[in-house]
């Protein structure tokens, strides 16, 4: 067991050398921080080891979804409103029935809305399961997003 020990001790050796690291990348430099103001300082252990293992919280993973999401129902709602607009003036320019665009439009706000509320519950799950002192997310209130919209393009 002694001849193992001796070659172990050695090949250690060997690996850390004398301890000169001068010669590698970022010598001499200051690690970089993060800036974790942001973080409650009891959490700031515990999230520093689950970023260096690539590791996350589900209500963070959550955050960026409902970040997505809200992002994406807003984009959506301009667009289709812009578009609505766009074919309601169309069809009274040509002197066409506006009751068909119209009713696409009524539709589309139906199945946006319960888009909206789909977002609303999980917003307010997520709200719900946050750690004390990290702001909770607002409600969307979709008939006020659609309006917003529709002014947008008059």
């Amino acid at each position: 067991m002694k001849k193992w020990e001796r070659i172990v001790d050695r090949l250690i050796s060997d690996a850390i050398g004398d301890g000169d690291v001068s010669h590698l990348s970022g010598a001499g430099k200051r690690l970089p921080t993060k800036d974790e103001s942001h973080t409650p300082s009891e959490w700031r252990a515990a999230f520093k080891i689950m970023d260096d293992h690539d590791v996350m919280p589900e209500w963070v993973a959550t955050g960026a979804r409902l970040d997505k999401t809200d992002a994406a129902l807003r984009k959506q709602i301009k667009t289709r409103a812009q578009q609505h607009r766009r074919q309601l003036a169309r069809a009274r320019a040509t002197s066409q029935d506006s009751v068909a665009v119209e009713s696409d439009w009524i539709r589309y706000r139906a199945r946006f809305l319960e888009r909206v509320e789909r977002y609303n519950r999980e917003a307010l799950v997520y709200n719900l399961t946050l750690p004390r002192g990290i702001p909770h997310r607002r409600i969307l209130r979709g008939e006020a997003l659609i309006e917003q919209a529709l002014q947008r393009d008059s």
